[in-house]
């Protein structure tokens, strides 16, 4: 009788994958609003007037209320609060609010001339409206990624946690890419109010699954209330993570060392990536000679690859432990994928081609570890809490940066296209845009000659015209070759600060360590009991 009741719906396989696929499925639906009007910009721009600092403004108000009114904080505070039911679906409600707001702004109809003003300066209505939108939006999506990680770590305690966080994390970026995917069908196929609303019905429809998922999650709680009066243990570790969550419970948090490490390896090591998917296409085009049709091609491997391979590592994490050593394995492979990178007399594109998949592995290594090793560090009942903290962390960065450049009064397309992730590397990226990249001292003329001349002729049966416009070449590429015109660029002082950031995410990874061995967290042991 008693092992009856101490069975949960949590210890069958299958109830707990399908949990994670519910959760996954919210999350999908999340990401995919989050990028779905990257493909759209140059509609957007012709059709409603926008510009590029427009489309910028509303890009970069993603992260506004997390950052700067604590929203991110308050939100995990409120699913330590409150509950992991609650949480889904008020966090997917603000999701929906904020993208039916954004919707609305491409629907209505707004004058020209019509301005929100906020005394010292002003802004189109319709940008306003889109942006306050979309930073509505943003609370939802955030509150919702760390309300998943905390259902995720509840039912797949002591089983194959890092392994369902690596398929959760996996499906979600399919939701991120499926608009960079799909950008150019999507764009002429539909208007942006129709792409739009029909984000909005796939949140929707993550609230319908939510609902069903909090049926699970209240069956679930009340099998481990009974497997704890059946126990008898009142000083169970489950007792104490099912005490309601107190404010005084963050000093436990942020006084935690082991957290600060985990902190702090995540903004390192997201800042060495993530500006990789900027850099990286330039990079191939000027140092491993790679035509720019197909520059684009090995850097988009990294995050395609990571979704099997953070699973996998995963699931080597679940059944053998080493959490501490593979994020420190993570960290050197990343010091020897940015030291290649960086030494100038690697030019071959094998090297390149291998380098972007060691990459790969280290992007997927070390998430597969960090993000499973919270729960070993934090208590569960202040996961919540945790997971806000370091999310804070991440985006900050992002918001740092848009400041700068909204002081600066500053807006470039770069600039624009960084705006569309709320990640760490952002703040490493404003540092690397502004650092000038190094010249290259040979310039190969006869490719520039061909160039040019496929760029700029567009009636080549107009036999006068080549004939000309071949002669304006030649002289074109003589003054450029003959006044040391530099057209190439190395990335040699770029790669330094991504050199450096490794280093540094290597010797937080062995303080993590050092600190497991101390507190005994358990993160260089199995997570499946």
């Amino acid at each position: 009788m008693i092992e009856k009741i101490q069975q949960t719906l949590r210890d069958s396989k299958r109830e707990r994958w399908i949990a994670l696929v519910i959760l996954s499925f919210t999350m999908f639906a999340g990401y995919l609003f989050t990028e779905i009007i990257s493909p759209l910009k140059p509609i957007i721009e012709k059709t409603y007037g926008w510009d590029s600092a427009d489309y910028g403004t509303v890009t970069s108000f993603y992260g506004f209320f997390n950052v700067w009114f604590f929203m991110l904080l308050g939100v995990g505070i409120l699913l330590d609060r409150f509950g992991i039911r609650f949480s889904t679906i008020s966090s997917v409600l603000i999701m929906i609010v904020g993208g039916f707001i954004k919707y609305l702004s491409f629907k209505l109809d707004f004058p020209p001339d019509s301005f929100v003003n906020f005394g010292f300066f002003q802004m189109k209505t319709q940008i306003f409206m889109a942006s306050m939108g979309y930073a509505l939006f943003g609370v939802g999506v955030e509150y919702a990624g760390i309300t998943v990680s905390k259902a995720v770590v509840k039912w797949f305690k002591g089983q194959e946690i890092a392994l369902a966080m690596g398929m959760q994390v996996a499906i979600a970026r399919i939701g991120s890419a499926i608009p960079l995917i799909f950008g150019a069908k999507i764009a002429k196929t539909f208007d942006v109010p129709t792409v739009i609303l029909g984000s909005v019905l796939l949140l929707i429809l993550g609230l319908v699954s939510f609902f069903y998922y909090n049926i699970k999650d209240k069956q679930l709680d009340g099998q481990l209330d009974k497997q704890l009066l059946t126990s008898k243990k009142s000083d169970s570790e489950e007792n104490e993570d099912d005490e309601k969550f107190k404010i005084s419970d963050l000093e436990v948090i942020f006084k935690n060392r082991g957290f600060w490490y985990i902190a702090f390896l995540c903004v390192l090591f997201y800042s060495t990536v993530f500006p990789f998917y900027k850099y990286g296409p330039d990079l191939m085009v000027n140092k491993f000679g790679v035509s720019e049709d197909w520059a684009g091609v090995l850097p988009g491997l990294v995050p395609f690859g990571t979704m099997i391979l953070t699973p996998f590592f995963g699931n080597f994490y679940d059944k053998k432990g080493k959490g501490a050593t593979i994020m420190i394995i993570g960290a050197v492979l990343l010091i020897i994928v940015h030291i290649i990178f960086l030494l100038p007399f690697i030019t071959n594109v094998v090297f390149a081609f291998f380098n972007v998949i060691i990459l790969g592995i280290a992007f997927s290594l070390v998430p597969s570890a960090m993000w499973p090793s919270v729960p070993k560090i934090i208590p569960e009942k202040q996961l919540g809490s945790a997971y806000a903290a370091i999310f804070w962390v991440l985006v900050i960065n992002s918001e740092m940066k848009n400041a700068i450049n909204i002081t600066g009064k500053k807006m470039t397309k770069s600039d624009i296209d960084r705006y569309s992730k709320s990640t760490s590397a952002s703040l490493v990226e404003k540092v690397i845009s502004i650092a000038p990249q190094e010249k290259v001292s040979e310039i190969d003329t006869a490719h520039l000659r061909v160039e040019i001349y496929n760029t700029k002729i567009e009636d080549k049966e107009n036999i006068a015209f080549v004939s000309m416009n071949g002669i304006v070449i030649n002289q074109m590429a003589e003054i450029i070759s003959e006044k040391k015109i530099k057209l190439n660029y190395t990335y040699t002082k770029t790669w330094i600060i991504f050199v450096s950031l490794s280093i540094l995410a290597f010797f937080v990874a062995l303080m993590l360590k050092r600190e497991d061995k101390k507190k005994n967290y358990g993160l260089e042991k199995p997570n499946t009991k």
